[in-house]
This record gives structure tokens, C-alpha cells and sequence, in this order.
């Protein structure tokens, strides 16, 4: 999926992690969206045990109740099922999307985030920008077989938070994520695109209804392939979004970290809700 926009006035910033830099990162700051392709672990953690797809269930089963409690299933086919049923990878028959987080376990955490392949964002793009996490580590697992269509997650929404965006590494399988901007981000990015090439004239035109006549701007949106090993940062709150899973022999299996650029970052994750009242 290289061409990502049906309109063709501005697209979502793309870069290879080996050549991730600080340009991506200012990419980021201007249309809050950012696909980074081929993230490979962390070369400090090779030599560690790794985290793999068939590890989520023990981890499930290794949390406190607390943090077990936060199971939610997203979009589920058929009848209701057990997290010990549908975590474990070799039932293949199960189709639909759950999530979970880890926040409340903390030693559970921290054995976690020694094993996980990425924790942070890639040094060489934030610099010497402070760049804080949340204090949970958000888990998707989705199942969907092959001879299935796609499966959708939550439908579209944004997401009522303080933090300045949100990057999910894919462990496992492929997800897809449709978005499409809201009226705050499309003026924010038309301001700043504008400045940035007022020096030299040029002027960046952002979406609007004559990228696709009789086609109001609000339905332009892009769709971004996240393939094994590749991070997505986006800011939710700015982005209306979506999620698919298509269909695959693997779990599609995706971890989560809040960013924030700011020191004052919450003790614990809030309640998230998205602008229409239900929960994101």
C-alpha cells in the first residue's frame, strides 16, 4: 500500500527504520502521523529471551487481577470466548480482536519490557527531545483465518488524551489502519506547511473538496499496511482511526506505548473515550 491517501495534496510520512533521523521526527510534529518500516529489536536485547506470539497467553495468565480486568474484546465473531481460549495461538478456528493492557504488574512489566523487541522510540530520530512513556504497555491480539474477509476492530474514532501520541510496534502478522484527519489537524498542518515554504514561495496546499470533486474533504482517508516489525506513531486524538485485520494464517499481534513530551507523565493510564461517548 504505497499510495496511502486518495487525495493526492499531502501523505503520511514514511521512513525506514535504518534511516529514521530527526527530519521524520519534525515530520511527525507537523501531521502527527508517522509509519516506520522494518524496525528490527534492539540491539542491547539480542543475546535475551524474546517475546514472541505464543508468549502472550502466559503473560495474560502471569497478570494481576487488576490488569486482568482490562481485557476487551474489541470485535468478536461467533460466541463469546475465554481469554485462555482465544490467546492461545494454536486454536486457529477462533476469528475477532481483543486487547489488554499491563500496568498494575509491575514485576510482570519489567520482565516484559527486557524481553520485548522494541521499547523505545529509535534514538537517532527523537534527539535530545525529551521523550516519556506512559506507565502501561497496551497488547492487540486479533485472529481472523484464511477464506475470511477482513476483520474490523473498533470502528472509526478518536480518542479523548493528553498524551502526544501513541506508537504500536506489529509483533506478529498484519494490521491495517485506516485514519482520516480531523478539521483541528487539517488547519494545524495547512499553517504549518504553509511557513515552513513561505520562504520559498511555495505554498503546500493541504486536502479540500477540489482533491475530489463532489467528495467532501472529511471523508478523505489513508490506509497504512503494518507488516511485521513495523511501528506506526500516530496522535489519536487529531486522527480519526480504524483498524482491520486481514486475513492470515498468524495472530496479528501488536504492543502499544504513550508517548509524552513533557516530564509530568500520569501514574497510571486513564480511562480512554473517544468523542463519540464510547469507549476507544
Amino acid at each position: 500500500m504505497e499510495e496511502y491517501a486518495r487525495s493526492p495534496s499531502f501523505r503520511i510520512p514514511v521512513a525506514d527504520a535504518k534511516d529514521v533521523s530527526l527530519s521524520d521526527f519534525e515530520a511527525y510534529r507537523i501531521f502527527q502521523a508517522l509509519h516506520i518500516r522494518g524496525a528490527g529489536p534492539d540491539q542491547k536485547r539480542e543475546g535475551r529471551a524474546g517475546f514472541e506470539g505464543s508468549d502472550v497467553l502466559s503473560l495474560f495468565d502471569s497478570l494481576d487481577k487488576d490488569d486482568k480486568a482490562s481485557w476487551c474484546v474489541e470485535n468478536l465473531t461467533g460466541s463469546t470466548t475465554s481469554p485462555a481460549d482465544f490467546l492461545n495461538t494454536a486454536t486457529s478456528n477462533l476469528r475477532g480482536y481483543c486487547s489488554f493492557l499491563i500496568q498494575h504488574s509491575k514485576d510482570v512489566k519489567q520482565d516484559l519490557e527486557k524481553r520485548l523487541p522494541i521499547t523505545r522510540l529509535p534514538e537517532s530520530m527523537v534527539g535530545l527531545t525529551s521523550c516519556n512513556h506512559g506507565p502501561c504497555i497496551w497488547m492487540f491480539f486479533g485472529k481472523n483465518p484464511i477464506a475470511q474477509s477482513q476483520l474490523e476492530g473498533r470502528p472509526e474514532h478518536t480518542d479523548s488524551v493528553s498524551h502526544d501520541g501513541t506508537w504500536h510496534y506489529q509483533l506478529s502478522g498484519t494490521k491495517v489502519w485506516r485514519i482520516r484527519a480531523t478539521e483541528e489537524l487539517q488547519e494545524s498542518i495547512a499553517i504549518k506547511t504553509n511557513r515552513s515554504q513561505s520562504k520559498t514561495g511555495k505554498r503546500k496546499r493541504v486536502s479540500d473538496d477540489s482533491d475530489n470533486p463532489g467528495e467532501p474533504r472529511s471523508k478523505t482517508y489513508y490506509d497504512i499496511e503494518c507488516k511485521e516489525g513495523d511501528i506506526i506513531l500516530l496522535n489519536t486524538r487529531l486522527w480519526w482511526h480504524s483498524t482491520f485485520v486481514p486475513p492470515q494464517a498468524r495472530p496479528s499481534i501488536s504492543y502499544a506505548r504513550d508517548i509524552y513530551f513533557r516530564s509530568d507523565v500520569p501514574d497510571e493510564a486513564p480511562t480512554l473515550g473517544n468523542l463519540d461517548g464510547t469507549y476507544a
